[in-house]
């Protein structure tokens, strides 16, 4: 009975321990941020310098929900934004970053 109970401790605090699988759901005012500190900013024309915050951001637009327009839409948008900080991408980045494409289609 000991041992049972040692090994349900253990298993409980292994699940506590665990992150959850779900995506944190992402508010208007952390896009604002992104738009704001990053792309009116310009820390995308220096990639190298500001890949950290970057790649922060761009799981934060891949992870919103546009308050319009197709999904399949922000998904491919997003995508490419990350695709190009991930693969150290200066010009693939430079790019996808369009501001008017995305907004046209999604704000």
């Amino acid at each position: 009975m000991k041992n049972k109970l040692l090994i349900l401790m253990f298993a409980c605090f292994g699940l506590a321990m665990i992150q959850p699988a779900y995506a944190e759901e992402v508010t208007h005012e952390q896009i604002e941020e992104v738009m704001k500190k990053g792309f009116k900013a310009k820390l995308h024309n220096d990639l190298a310098a500001n890949k950290e915050v970057l790649a922060k951001y761009a799981k934060w637009l891949a992870a919103y929900k546009p308050p319009k327009g197709d999904a399949e839409s922000w998904k491919k948008k997003t995508g490419e934004i990350a695709a190009a900080i991930k693969l150290n991408d200066q010009a693939r980045l430079k790019k996808a970053v369009n501001c008017k494409a995305c907004h046209n289609a999604h704000k």
